[in-house]
């Protein structure tokens, strides 16, 4: 079985059931590094180790038919045959029970649903593409759809950052060479920190009231209120001051903070209407996959 969109009390309480139902006699839990289930007793893996010779071998030694596999999180990469996965494949083999928990269905494109499908089938059609009829005929898929939305607030441009942009983007192009040219994207981001930093001193509210919590990716602007994206904390409301790159980390960032709705500063820049855009068709596509996994 497939669930998205759970969090972790809601999987004990799938993993409790199971256990009830099915007479489990062990649970493994392969979960993200960063993001273990808090259940006592069981044997945990780390998604990371999961390659690791001192675990692959004696788990698959340990894996009985009577053993529950848990993967938790373990969407990590968008590759279907990254070495991890197969590891996981190998383990998953061995049993026929196995619950696969992750927030979000997709890493980027609607492909990467399909790596959590092959968990849940033993990957007997891990080189077909994403069929609905063929997952939902193969496969218990239960959906819990996050409302993820990004919500864009205008921040002012001084001529300053605007002809500093152009230079940079002139610097960057004619030195690109034959490294990678997300560089570019990545690098014309950072330039509006300056504005976007004036436009939150306006803004922040005493003692970092609702909505005076900001996060951006480092801790170059300098206010006790703006923090990174390893630095957020559950429960607490951000607004964006520089989205991630990868899709993923900010997938990490709904993880840790339970926040699915996004205010997102956007300076009048083409490289930061790029990246709200980019997020933007991100969340279409989360939510057409919710609609395609609930016919």
């Amino acid at each position: 079985m497939i669930f998205i969109g759970l969090d972790d009390a809601e999987k004990l309480a799938e993993i409790a059931r199971y256990h009830a139902e099915h007479g489990i006699e062990k649970t493994v839990v392969i979960s993200a590094d960063a993001f273990p289930l808090p259940i006592p007793d069981v044997q945990q893996v780390k998604f990371s180790e999961t390659i690791l010779y001192r675990v692959f071998y004696p788990l698959l030694q340990t894996i009985t038919p009577g053993t529950l596999i848990v993967i938790n999180e373990c969407l990590r990469t968008q590759n279907r045959y990254d070495l991890s996965y197969n590891c996981i494949r190998h383990y998953l083999n061995l049993t026929t029970h196995s619950l696969v928990f992750q927030q979000l269905p997709l890493i980027d494109t609607v492909e990467d649903f399909m790596i959590l499908f092959d968990f849940d089938t033993q990957s007997r059609w891990k080189r077909r593409s994403f069929d609905p009829e063929l997952v939902l005929g193969e496969s218990q898929v239960h959906v819990r759809r996050l409302p993820l939305a990004f919500e864009p607030v205008n921040v002012p441009t001084s001529d300053r950052t605007r002809e500093r942009y152009r230079q940079e983007k002139e610097r960057l192009f004619r030195d690109l060479g034959n490294r990678d040219p997300h560089t570019i994207p990545r690098n014309l981001y950072l330039i509006s920190g300056h504005d976007k930093r004036a436009y939150i001193d306006t803004q922040s509210l005493p003692l970092f009231g609702a909505g005076g919590w900001y996060v951006a990716r480092n801790r170059r602007l300098g206010r006790e209120n703006i923090v990174t994206y390893a630095e957020v904390e559950h429960g607490q409301e951000y607004t964006v001051v520089e989205l991630p790159h990868r899709f993923i980390d900010f997938s990490d960032f709904i993880r840790r903070t339970g926040q699915v709705r996004s205010r997102v500063l956007v300076a009048d820049l083409p490289v930061d209407r790029w990246y709200f855009n980019r997020y933007a068709d991100w969340s279409k596509r989360i939510h057409d996959t919710y609609a395609n996994l609930s016919f």
